[in-house]
């Protein structure tokens, strides 16, 4: 594939595959509005992404990926590590996946005795990027209580594990991913704007999948061969009418979203030949389906994208009739974030509760 191409095939499918591969995982907070430009010719938002990921991967400069969930923040981050030439490995913190009791273990490791249970010393995530890259994932559950020590790594480039007793030094670049909008978090007080600033030093947004339809058929054969490679099979093509139907689609969830579309097609139509536009009738139904509507109407009516996503996850919570852990895989989200942008959501229609008071914060942050 070309090197120009920002989206290489991948070796697995899913935000894992991201991970590991190149597939996707997030997008813009602001995306372009869809148009002739968002879908021309290959990769005119792929490209220019790959162009940016290229000038900065040089540096050491902390990179700050901004995007919608399931377009591909991950694929991104995985790009520049590649890019970067960093002899170390690509070493990922998925937030969203860890309790605030296990963050910091995890973060900034621990020796044996620190805390009950901690029968052994155990390196954290910051030394084992050693010479690589270490990836942020969702950097907005970081608990607050946790941010002045990042906000020392970011700033001293220094890690002390917990029960430690010296600094220890750490040589790695700093990516974090986020959907959410920090300037907003900033301002509701749940993340500190120090931190903000030492995080926000290159910001590159990643397009959805609708801002760059052309490349949908090529992403489309990766996902397809990615499924084959897992299930021993030989992979799939489409019909020119199946590739009319999957471009014709808005993506609400993105790549994460294409990725599931192909699979279930895959499983429920039989044989091994060509995938047909009546296999993917069920676009449209259900939760992907009020997504869908949800989607096309915001992107009409020029409705921002917060309103949407507190759309989406009203309809999943509404769909699972209250219980979180499933509207959060309806949603495609781990139950800790999809309670946190819940929350989130609440706040930012009745009001934060305690507003901040100007001056400087307990905790010494300078408050606006």
């Amino acid at each position: 594939m070309p090197q120009s191409n920002p989206f290489p095939k991948p070796e697995a499918s899913g935000e894992a595959a991201a991970a590991g591969s190149g597939l996707p995982a997030g997008a813009p907070a602001q995306d372009p509005q869809p148009g002739p430009a968002a879908a021309a010719g290959p990769g005119s938002a792929g490209d220019e992404l790959e162009s940016r990921l290229r000038a900065v991967a040089p540096s050491a400069a902390t990179v700050l990926l901004l995007g919608e969930s399931g377009t591909g923040k991950s694929r991104a981050a995985r790009r520049l590590h590649d890019l970067s030439g960093r002899p170390g490995p690509l070493v990922w913190v998925h937030l969203g996946a860890l309790t605030p009791s296990l963050i910091e273990s995890e973060l900034f490791g621990h020796e044996a005795g620190a805390f009950t249970g901690a029968q052994r010393a155990r390196q954290g995530a910051f030394r084992r990027a050693q010479g690589g890259t270490l990836v942020l994932d969702d950097v907005e559950l970081l608990p607050r209580e946790s941010q002045v020590k990042l906000l020392r790594v970011l700033q001293e480039r220094v890690v002390e594990p917990l029960g430690g007793e010296r600094p220890e030094p750490i040589d790695a670049r700093f990516v974090a991913t986020t959907s959410a909008r920090l300037d907003a978090e900033v301002a509701a007080g749940r993340l500190r704007s120090d931190l903000y600033w030492r995080l926000n030093v290159v910001a590159l947004q990643v397009p959805p999948l609708r801002a760059r339809r052309a490349e949908l058929p090529v992403l489309a054969e990766a996902l397809l061969e990615g499924l084959a490679r897992r299930s021993g099979a030989r992979p799939r093509p489409l019909s020119p009418g199946a590739l009319q139907r999957l471009l014709e689609h808005p993506w609400p969830g993105n790549v994460r979203e294409l990725e599931n579309a192909l699979e279930r097609a895959s499983a429920l139509s039989p044989g091994s030949g060509p995938l047909q536009a009546s296999d993917f009738e069920f676009l449209g139904e259900g939760l992907l389906g009020a997504a869908e509507r949800l989607a096309l109407e915001a992107l009409a009516q020029g409705v921002d994208l917060e309103r949407f996503e507190a759309a989406l996850l009203r309809a999943a919570f509404a769909q699972e009739r209250g219980n979180l852990s499933a509207a959060a895989r309806a949603a495609g989200l781990s139950r800790r974030a999809f309670e946190y942008r819940l929350q989130r959501i609440l706040q930012l229609r009745e009001g934060p509760s305690q507003p901040a008071r100007e001056g400087r914060g307990g905790d010494g942050e300078e408050r606006p």
